[in-house]
């Protein structure tokens, strides 16, 4: 049997919902997009993590996959997908590190400052946290995911089950509700 034949198998027996057939794919995908997403990270650590979220979306999208001979475009599609996804949230924590660390400059330590300062960001801290848990359940969800867990819009979309198009919108109508809710804290 040739290899183009085995994968259809494979992908057949996949899609079926068979798990053994599941994990001999993914032992292919595997094989077959680790070369294609190392040369792009160049990091051993940042490959692992792009492959098991890239099987992770060939497990949660497989059985909806309507033409089965663009398979392969359709993993490679997702692998250089979450590589990007995994580049921005590098570049995302690296800036966020590189602000703290000029705050630290420019500010002293954390808790060299102010006690009054100190007690206003715990307050505001405590604020903030109390309008989070009385937003709606999929607002705090993806502000959750969003913000603590900083995860794309992608990656909040596979996790709720939607589109990354409609996390965007619970995401804007989140922070639109927050920014009512401190308002009218505040004043």
């Amino acid at each position: 049997m040739s290899a183009e034949n085995q994968y259809m198998v494979l992908l057949d027996r996949a899609r079926a919902g068979d798990r053994a057939g599941m994990g001999e794919l993914a032992g292919v995908v595997w094989r077959r997009l680790h070369p294609f997403v190392f040369r792009i990270t160049l990091c051993h650590d940042v490959t692992e993590d792009v492959l098991q979220e890239t099987l992770l979306a060939m497990i949660c999208g497989v059985e909806s996959l309507r033409e089965p001979q663009r398979f392969w475009p359709w993993m490679y599609q997702i692998a250089y997908a979450k590589t990007r996804d995994a580049f921005r949230k590098r570049r995302r924590q690296t800036s966020v590190q590189s602000a703290l660390l000029d705050r630290r400059r420019t500010d002293g330590a954390w808790g060299d400052g102010d006690p009054a300062d100190a007690r206003l960001r715990a307050e505001t801290r405590e604020r903030v946290a109390a309008a989070v848990e009385r937003l709606r359940d999929p607002h705090r969800d993806v502000v959750h995911l969003r913000c603590y867990e900083e995860l794309s819009y992608t990656e909040i979309a596979s996790r709720t089950r939607t589109t990354p198009q409609r996390a965007r919108v619970h995401f804007h109508r989140a922070k639109a509700s927050l920014r009512q809710r401190l308002q009218a804290c505040c004043t």
